[in-house]
């Protein structure tokens, strides 16, 4: 599973809409559209931010 579908996934399961986790996350919500979509990969920093807000450590977000 891709970065952006364990978001998707991790998003749905916490019953949350991409502008919630934009606004938790403090990324644009474009950024969180476009990550999903798998156009664009998050920077790290951007992947911590995610992540924290999604409350999972980074580790269970990255391509294994």
């Amino acid at each position: 599973m891709e970065i952006g579908e364990k978001i998707r996934y991790l998003r749905k399961g916490k019953g949350m809409y991409q502008y919630q986790l934009a606004d938790a996350s403090s990324v644009s919500a474009l950024t969180i559209i476009r990550i999903e979509n798998g156009q664009v990969k998050p920077n790290p920093a951007t992947l911590i931010c995610i992540a924290d807000a999604l409350g999972v450590p980074v580790k269970e977000l990255k391509d294994k």
